[in-house]
């Protein structure tokens, strides 16, 4: 780190540190604000890179206060430091192609004054998929949170939460992964809640949370029987989960297993079939641990908070680009977002670098590059791929089926659109980074918002403060669930809310000055030395 702060960008070999170096420099040289863009498939090393950009910047920031070495430690600096082992907790997971796989997209601005010190910094999170927390694909884990919680918790508290081993969880033993080698779960516990004390979080606090992750687990080992609609077939998981989250069981089955409605001020409760039941248990959790990470963020910005009255620096840490073997709508998120970054990527890189050649009279021959540009259309202009999957979702019979036969008739002759021969479930999109099939099964499901006011209602009459807290700003479709819903009320749905916070995202980086960074994967096997690399 030494060596690269004194020199400039291309005087030593390629490295992370002259990127972050430059990037440093460049707040003074430029005059506006700077972002790094770290890019590369999942596995590459992209978080890894964000941490040693963070780490760079921390000490450099350090070096320009001049204090004594005893001094050189920034609260700030060492705050936004600790948020790390939290955030890669409570986002990161086990996929088949990475260990610590990012499950959202993190952008890290930090905020630098005149003098050249960090004075603060902000997190914003991207849309972390919520799906993971009630399902994973074989051979992969949910959050590293959960497994950490069971592996770590003291022998007295794993007992007042009702905890054993990840195998008698739903939510953790269906995918048939409950552990990892290189993967130290009682490690991580034990980091997590240093860094929770480190960025003050209270003892309570942090209390507050374990309980919520329990109740989360104990949610999914709810299973439901017909009988005259669905019911609740053992009571333990449900008074053990009713009891973590505060709430009343009663009125948790009641939730569980009926729909409430208003129609004209009278109130018709529906009974709910199995799958409807499942599903319901399934959005409450979702729901429990999306505003609980939510929480978990904001209590983070609100310890690295701080002036913002010079320039900043942003690091974008995003999820890579995914082809498995079955690939679902969320790889079809991750993958638009891919996409949507490497047009900035073009654009920066060959438009406007050539722009500039051009400004200056050099002689050159013009790179030959790929505009994806059209590849976007079709996901996300008027009755793109994105416009089509919201309007079936919106429709209460619409099904996979008809999602399938409507993209095929709309694409067919689009380019970038394949419409397989054979599979019948699958349509697939020619990426930048190659063709991907998708299996249109599940994507309605996921894209629609199932948390239903009734459960929104439930939640936010928790006995516990901090559930309620959680719940108490979260706006309902209507002020009560009615039979007929319009348009104006409708709850955004999961995919354009994405595309929202995508184009916030994008917006962000465009008044930014950018860096880039690009990860290779050496192997597919996850182990180092396996690769003989130029230069490390």
């Amino acid at each position: 780190m030494e060596r690269y702060s004194r020199c400039h960008l291309g005087e030593l070999p390629p490295h992370v540190f002259a990127v972050a170096n430059e990037c440093y420099r460049c707040l003074w040289k430029r005059h506006d604000n700077q972002c790094v863009l770290i890019s590369g498939e999942s596995g590459a090393g992209k978080t890894e890179s964000t941490k040693l950009i963070l780490k760079f910047l921390s000490v450099i920031s350090q070096q320009s206060l001049e204090l004594s070495l005893k001094e050189k430690t920034s609260c700030v600096e060492q705050a936004i430091l600790e948020s790390s082992p939290i955030m890669e907790a409570f986002g990161n997971a086990k996929t088949v192609y990475n260990n610590n796989s990012s499950r959202f997209g993190k952008f890290v601005q930090l905020h630098i004054c005149q003098k050249g010190n960090i004075q603060g910094g902000r997190i914003v999170d991207y849309l972390p998929p919520q799906n993971r927390v009630v399902r994973q694909n074989p051979g992969e884990r949910n959050y590293h949170i959960f497994y950490a919680l069971l592996a770590g918790l003291e022998h007295e508290q794993r007992e007042e939460f009702y905890l054993s081993v990840p195998e008698n969880y739903h939510y953790l033993s269906q995918s048939g992964c409950i552990e990892d080698k290189t993967i130290n779960d009682q490690e991580s516990f034990r980091e997590v809640i240093t860094a929770m004390e480190v960025m003050q979080f209270s003892k309570e606090e942090v209390r507050e949370v374990l309980r919520l992750l329990a109740g989360v687990l104990h949610l999914g080992n709810i299973e439901f029987i017909t009988a005259g609609g669905a019911q609740v077939s053992f009571k333990t998981a449900l008074g053990r989960s009713a009891e973590l989250l505060g709430l009343d069981s009663a009125q948790l089955t009641d939730a569980l297993t009926q729909r409430s409605m208003f129609l004209r001020g009278e109130e018709i409760l529906t009974p709910l079939t199995v799958q409807q039941a499942e599903d319901s248990r399934d959005s409450l959790a979702m729901a429990l641990y999306a505003r609980c990470f939510e929480w978990v963020i904001k209590k983070i910005n609100s310890r690295i908070k701080g002036k913002d009255d010079f320039k900043s620096i942003g690091i974008l840490d995003i999820f890579g680009f995914e082809n498995f073997e079955v690939n679902h709508f969320e790889q079809f998120n991750i993958n638009y977002a891919n996409e949507k970054l490497q047009e900035y990527f073009n654009k920066h890189i060959f438009s406007l670098e050539q722009l500039e050649y051009s400004r200056e009279g050099l002689v050159w021959e013009d790179i030959d590059w790929i505009d994806n540009g059209e590849c976007l259309d079709l996901i996300e202009k008027k009755l793109g791929l994105l416009a089509l999957i919201n309007e079936e979702s919106h429709f209460p019979q619409a099904t996979d089926s008809t999602l399938l036969e409507k993209l095929h008739n709309q694409h067919a002759n689009n380019h970038f659109y394949v419409k397989p021969r054979v599979a019948v479930n699958h349509f697939g999109v020619k990426h930048y980074a190659g063709e991907v099939q998708y299996d249109v099964r599940g994507i309605l499901e996921k894209n629609r918002d199932t948390f239903r006011d009734d459960l929104l209602n439930l939640l936010r009459e928790s006995r516990f403060d901090f559930i309620y807290d959680l719940f108490e700003h979260v706006s309902s479709r209507n002020n009560q669930d009615t039979l007929k819903c319009g348009s104006k009320h409708r709850r955004p749905t999961v995919s354009s809310q994405f595309k929202d916070s995508l184009h916030s995202l994008m917006a962000t980086l465009s008044s930014s000055n950018p860096f880039f960074v690009r990860c290779i994967k050496p192997n597919t096997q996850k182990v180092r030395f396996t690769a003989v690399l130029d230069g490390g």
